[in-house]
């Protein structure tokens, strides 16, 4: 008899498996994804494909290391919804709260109640991200920046407003609103990354990654090949 449980079926597999222990791809069946590979034995994976959903949905891990939205990104949860160059700050004005960003250009994926993080222009999807410590946080300044959500130690940059290159932000917290001011010191080789409820920053691909005997990786995948291993190899759960 069927169940309408989506963990007990996914993590089941009644929505069917499949082996694969040769260097070939595995696809799933219509109108599914492989939500779930299981290593019988070491192994590393030469592709896998995440179901793309671009800023509109959740991103997971991958081969796939394209960084914008042109070229089809962002993947890996490396940049968040995208990313801006940006030239200088100032005090708002109005709210002593609020932070007015200048970018150097429009971005039409940038929306209020997003929270931003301030990386540098260096930053790559295959070298990760290096946060600013905008000269004069100090030591310490890694954590100090870190967003938290919740909690008595809650605190992150919002975005307020976008208006052409004009992007108002605020800080939510005690401990963002003594950094505020630090904003002042944003320049030109600073990068802005824009995280929502989807996407995280600094993530990169898991090319060359051996993954051990045992282990389970969960997302939503439209491909994958493993490494031949007539002992080994991989077992795939389907799921909507």
């Amino acid at each position: 008899m069927g169940q309408n449980s989506t963990d007990v079926a996914y993590g089941f597999g009644q929505l069917g498996s499949v082996y694969q222990n040769k260097a070939v791809p595995v696809y799933p069946p219509k109108d599914h994804v492989i939500v779930a590979i299981q290593f019988v034995a070491n192994n590393v994976l030469s592709e896998l494909h995440t179901e793309t959903l671009d800023y509109m949905g959740p991103q997971y891990i991958t081969i796939e290391d394209d960084e914008t939205r042109g070229a089809g990104g962002p993947d890996a949860n490396y940049l968040g919804v995208t990313e801006a160059g940006c030239s200088g700050a100032t005090a708002a004005g109005v709210h002593a709260d609020e932070y007015i960003i200048t970018l150097n250009a429009t971005n039409d994926l940038i929306k209020p109640g997003q929270v931003i993080m301030i990386g540098q222009d260096g930053d790559t999807i295959d070298n990760g991200i290096v946060i600013d410590d905008l000269a004069g946080v100090g030591a310490g300044y890694i954590k100090a920046w870190t967003p938290i959500y919740d909690g008595p130690n809650k605190g992150y940059f919002e975005v307020v407003s976008i208006s052409g290159t004009t992007l108002t932000v605020r800080a939510v917290g005690q401990r963002m609103l003594s950094l505020l001011s630090s904003l002042t010191n944003i320049a030109a080789t600073n990068t802005i990354y824009f995280l929502d409820s989807y996407h995280a920053v600094g993530g990169t691909t898991i090319e060359g990654t051996s993954f051990p005997t045992g282990i389970v990786i969960y997302g939503r995948w439209t491909m994958v090949t493993p490494a031949e291993d007539e002992t080994g190899g991989i077992i795939c759960y389907f799921g909507k």
